[in-house]
């Protein structure tokens, strides 16, 4: 009993000796507790709303007055302006020469105040004549071909454009006005729902040559189309009537004849009329319906299957061509890349340029970027050496056949350039071309301008130091132009998965953003320049 009472008793004594001692805190750590400014800044006012580099704006508010304008920092998009005057409820700014649409902020004495947002206007602008909004919807746009009649044809992963009101969407496919309204002359119904188209070329008969990853069209066609089919002028499928040798029976089946295993990215039409194939298949099926196999027996379909390896070409009647980078003693198509191909184009002597991950084709050495001859094999008068040190994501060229990559590479032929690069009619490094540090993103899409800038695009929040949302353009030095970055670029999406260069001095961007400039768009915007 007594034993206990002291053992509470102790414990008691050493409780209240902790009572008394002084807890030691750690530092506030959420750093100096200032004491918040006596200064508003007005979010919603200022004059004019939209301005240029080198004018001056008007910001409102209250408490300016107590500071000097050399303690006043206003930044415009991230660029510091120059304070001109000060009163307790305005403020005289001058706009900086590298602006660009988006808030303005006041910083005082290492505090920042949201103000408003700043169009700030420019060489570069959304053509507000194009119908930018509601655009797609449901998905992305993944491409974009620019006709000769002035229309567009749009491609991608979306059910629905323009609020077309079509009781079945409009799913991977449409075709639009000048204006970029929908025509609704061209009508897919349900389309490609489902799938993912990828290209779609415009053939010299009004049809469409359509590619991408998709296995039916318009709910029809199961297992008769793998990835590639041919439209007629208004969207319906072009179709033969097959009728069986013995039989009453008739069939409607595609009149494209050919599958493919894997998607199919891109297409590329020569002057002679012959179409180029990029993609990831590796199979490609040549069907005949109602034919008799070799044992004399009838069959709905007989199929024959060969190995191509990422590149194809059909002749101008869209049957294959088998003298495109194949072997005939196989018979099969020859290796090809040994990775993907993840951008291509056409030159002027239907040579293709391709580019992406792979570091050889048809074993020989080729790294990230190749140019092939008109028979498909690897053109050696162009040598990238060493190449880049990761995926190319995207090639261009210039009217005197220099070629510009951008991509997720840090380092060139064991030079460093970051994300984007510039390459000889050769593959030899154009050592004019200095992007500096470019971005710390990534880059998807570049594109040449017809005045000679080049157009970059991708997830980045900077390019070379200053603020550019997702999209900058550059002079042809690599430098990012001072006046051709007006605008603040993408938000949403923030990534270019295609271009469309239109009438001079003005380009159409697609892909997956929710808005451009401070405006909404969905998937689409023109810009003139």
């Amino acid at each position: 009993m007594y034993k206990t009472n002291y053992i509470l008793l102790f414990l008691c004594g050493c409780l209240l000796w902790a009572c008394r001692k002084e807890t030691a805190l750690g530092p506030y750590p959420y750093g100096s507790d200032k004491e918040p400014l006596k200064v508003k800044l007005s979010t919603e006012t200022l004059r004019p709303s939209v301005s240029a580099p080198g004018n001056t704006i008007t910001l409102y508010g209250s408490g300016f007055a107590q500071y000097k304008k050399e303690e006043l920092l206003v930044r415009f998009n991230g660029e510091p302006g120059e304070v001109l005057s000060v009163s307790d409820t305005r403020l005289e700014v001058k706009v900086p020469v590298r602006a660009s649409s988006g808030m303005i902020t006041l910083t005082i004495n290492k505090q920042v105040l949201a103000g408003p947002q700043q169009q700030i206007s420019g060489p570069v602008a959304a053509d507000a004549a194009f119908k930018s909004f509601p655009g797609a919807s449901g998905g992305s746009v993944a491409g974009i071909r620019f006709q000769g009649d002035g229309k567009y044809v749009i491609v991608g992963s979306f059910t629905d454009y323009d609020n077309s009101g079509e009781a079945d969407g409009l799913n991977g496919m449409a075709r639009l006005n000048p204006d970029g309204s929908i025509d609704r002359s061209f009508r897919t119904r349900r389309g490609f729902f489902g799938g993912n188209v990828q290209d779609a070329l415009p053939l010299p008969d009004g049809r469409y040559l359509v590619a991408g990853s998709f296995s039916r069209y318009r709910g029809r066609f199961d297992g008769r189309v793998q990835n590639m089919i041919t439209l007629n002028q208004d969207g319906s499928p072009d179709t033969l009537l097959v009728h069986y040798t013995g039989l009453a029976q008739v069939d409607t089946v595609p009149a494209f004849a050919l599958g493919f295993d894997a998607p199919v990215s891109a297409l590329h039409r020569q002057t002679d009329g012959k179409i180029i194939l990029a993609g990831d298949f590796r199979k490609v099926f040549r069907k005949t319906y109602g034919g008799v196999s070799a044992d004399g027996k009838r069959d709905s379909v007989l199929v024959d299957t060969l190995h191509l390896n990422y590149l194809a070409r059909l002749n101008a009647d869209l049957t294959l061509d088998t003298t495109y980078n194949f072997d005939p003693a196989l018979p099969a198509g020859k290796p090809s890349v040994n990775g993907r191909i993840e951008d291509s184009y056409l030159n002027s002597a239907d040579q293709l340029m391709i580019a992406g991950s792979f570091t050889t084709f048809n074993g020989a050495q080729a790294v990230r970027i190749a140019r092939l001859d008109t028979l498909g094999a690897l053109d050696p008068a162009f040598n990238v050496g060493t190449g880049p040190d990761n995926t190319v994501s995207s090639i261009d060229h210039l009217p005197d056949g220099r070629v510009v990559a951008a991509g997720y590479f840090v380092n060139v032929a064991g030079k460093s350039l970051k994300r984007i690069a510039l390459f000889t009619a050769s593959g030899a490094l154009d050592n004019n071309f200095n992007p500096g540090e470019s971005t710390v993103g990534s880059l998807s899409h570049i594109r040449v301008l017809d005045n000679g800038k080049i157009l970059v695009s991708g997830f980045f929040d900077q390019f070379q130091g200053y603020s550019r949302g997702g999209v900058a353009i550059l002079e042809a030095d690599g430098k990012l132009s001072t006046t051709y970055n007006n605008f603040s670029g993408f938000q949403g999406g923030l990534v270019t998965a295609s271009a469309a260069l239109t009438a001079r001095n003005s380009i159409v961007l697609v892909g997956g953003f929710s808005s451009f400039d401070l405006k909404p768009v969905s998937g689409i915007v023109k810009l003139n320049y």
